[in-house]
């Protein structure tokens, strides 16, 4: 799969560089590879808001009101994802664009390196390597695209690629600066950096002493530097995990009914993973690399061990992160694993099935991405809500507004910042989680020019990049209002329901429904939750009705004029056209507002 070719004795021209490779089936090699590329663009573009999630809408802000480049642990390598949009922020660049830049950021640099070696180095396998980098083990991860391993592993395929063609002298000041990126990107990055170099060794093909020395030192060098400038996160983070007295998820291993557990989250998560890494430890078994198998099988079962001394196995984004090492534990062997010469058609079989893993992993991302298009949704609900009240920051009470996909977290209040400021600087909403809100006395040291960043944290106003965000000066208000809602039966008169739904449900399944709610008069209707306002709904069929005791929803916002939100429905075992009443109960009584929605069950 892999065509080699001698390098001159000086460094590879440019000309060399941007030639392309002779491969057979020229037009398939040409085209096919750049689609998967082509899609991870178009989704980039698509999920643009939602890719702001966690620390990825927090790396945004940074870069936005701080206008430079925001690293956190030394980790140099995140800065690359920041350089078109920071570039973006100097030149006073509209902020829908700074974030449409700061989505495409990361696909663009990826799509470099993989022309870069499939191109460049003529290396199929790095290439290939590369595609899958970006979408096995990621799925919810693709929306926060500030993840320093994402960017470490491909380039550690880079630097292999590099590695494994004869070079000078001159080609190794490129490696060790590769090094010192993947190095400094993660701890676990000198995990992975060693296990390739002892993967690579073998004594046929091992490169000359005086290569390695260079590498080692810049490795041990890089070690060091961590060492003693470790920042406070990893230094807590592993003194904890290290700290068997207090850490006691390591004694979970005594109990064999774990390891089923283990085995039952891989099967049902990272079951590409499995299949490789049995698929690789045949393939060494069946060739007698017994060094190779106990790289591969031994690094496998520490990083396992690693990772279950210390988190629990629930499947989220940090997990995606934490789980991803194995990715390249198990695929770098696997693709490179592969003749270089041999069967054609056991060659054309292996590329079908790598090919179809990616369009795979690609669905299953874009599939993932519904819960966050859902929730970017809902945020600009709440924010379309809270510009009805007048002011810019608003605690959001949690039990109302916290559906299935929301995702409330220690982000939500930059997320909302973000977001709201698509529409101006002097539409900027912020909104807080009443738990955050509450959590520690911040709250009591808010000044009327003060916000809170982020949970604990606070900023004030001249923190602010004035060009894309502003706040009005004034306390914190409460987005759920507890006025009691007086003679609520009249003001349903003014009222109305119109349902969004999509026309056809299977049976027995549960969605979540948009619908819009106008209120015509001028009496607001409050949302508070001691006020106990609730949206429901009923089927009927055939004139029948099905059940009256359905699923409540709370009301999320007051209801001003126009607002939007989901409710949550159960669809009913009934098969059939049937009709879907939504209405509003209000202290145990339905209001009887006008809805309805014609809706196929299958």
């Amino acid at each position: 799969m892999v065509k080699i070719v001698e390098t001159a004795n000086t460094m590879m021209t440019f000309r060399r560089l941007i030639r392309r490779p002779k491969y057979r089936y020229m037009v398939v090699n040409r085209i096919v590879p750049h689609v998967p590329w082509m899609v991870l663009f178009a989704m980039a573009v698509f999920f643009y808001k939602a890719r702001i999630f966690a620390e990825s809408g927090l790396y945004f802000s940074q870069i936005i009101n701080n206008q430079t480049f925001y690293v956190e642990c030394q980790r140099i390598i995140s800065g690359i994802s920041q350089i078109i949009p920071l570039i973006g922020v100097w030149l006073g660049v509209e902020i829908r664009y700074l974030l449409l830049f700061y989505s495409l950021s990361p696909v663009i640099f990826f799509y470099i390196l993989f022309l870069f070696v499939y191109y460049g180095l003529r290396d199929r396998r790095s290439g290939l390597l590369i595609i899958l980098s970006q979408t096995v083990g990621i799925v919810h991860s693709f929306f926060i695209p500030v993840f320093e391993l994402y960017y470490a592993v491909p380039l550690l395929i880079t630097f292999y690629a590099i590695w494994r063609l004869p070079f000078r002298n001159n080609t190794l000041y490129i490696l060790l600066a590769l090094e010192v990126l993947i190095l400094l990107s993660h701890p676990l990055a000198f995990m992975l950096f060693g296990y390739l170099l002892l993967y690579d060794f073998r004594k046929e093909n091992a490169k000359p002493f005086r290569l390695y020395i260079p590498v080692i030192l810049v490795f041990l060098g890089v070690l060091v530097f961590k060492y003693f400038l470790m920042c406070d996160y990893e230094a807590s983070k592993m003194a904890w995990q290290f700290n068997y007295a207090q850490n006691e998820q390591y004694l979970l291993f005594r109990n064999p009914g774990y390891y089923e557990t283990i085995g039952l989250f891989m099967l049902r998560y990272y079951f590409e993973i499995l299949i490789a890494f049995i698929i690789v430890i045949f393939t060494l078994v069946k060739r007698k690399q017994w060094f190779r198998v106990l790289v591969v099988a031994g690094t496998f079962c520490a990083y396992l061990f690693l990772v279950n001394s210390a988190n629990t196995l629930v499947p989220s984004s940090y997990m995606e992160q934490i789980m991803f090492p194995f990715f390249a534990i198990v695929f770098i062997p696997l693709i490179y694993g592969f003749p270089s010469v041999g069967r054609q058609g056991l060659m054309n079989i292996s590329i079908l099935l790598v090919s179809a893993l990616i369009a795979y992993r690609l669905v299953v991302i874009y599939v993932g991405g519904e819960v966050f298009m859902k929730r970017i949704s809902q945020m600009e609900q709440l924010i379309d809500a809270a510009r009805k009240k007048g002011g810019s920051k608003f605690i959001v009470t949690k039990h109302l507004a916290d559906h299935d996909y929301t995702l409330f977290n220690w982000s939500y209040p930059i997320e909302s910042m973000l977001l709201s400021g698509l529409d101006g600087n002097d539409q900027t909403i912020t909104l807080i989680p009443d738990e955050d809100f509450n959590a520690d006395n911040s709250n009591e040291k808010i000044a009327a020019n003060h916000f809170i960043y982020r949970k604990q944290e606070l900023k004030g106003y001249n923190w602010l990049n004035k060009k894309y965000f502003h706040f009005d000066i004034g306390p914190y208000r409460l987005f759920n209002d507890s006025t009691p809602n007086s003679n609520i039966a009249y003001t349903a008169n003014n009222l109305r329901i119109d349902i969004d739904s999509k026309k056809i449900y299977p049976a027995m399944d549960t969605v979540w429904i948009p619908i819009t709610i106008i209120n015509e008069g001028k009496t607001t209707v409050y949302s508070g939750k001691n006020n106990k306002i609730f949206i429901s709904y009923f089927w009927v069929a055939n004139n029948d009705v099905l059940n009256w005791n359905e699923i409540r929803t709370p009301l999320q916002s007051d209801i001003t004029g126009i607002i939007q939100q989901d409710i949550k429905v159960a669809v009913p075992r009934q098969k059939g056209r049937m009709q879907l009443k939504v209405d509003i109960i209000a202290d145990d009584n339905w209001l009887g507002i006008s809805s309805l929605e014609d809706v196929m069950v299958y």
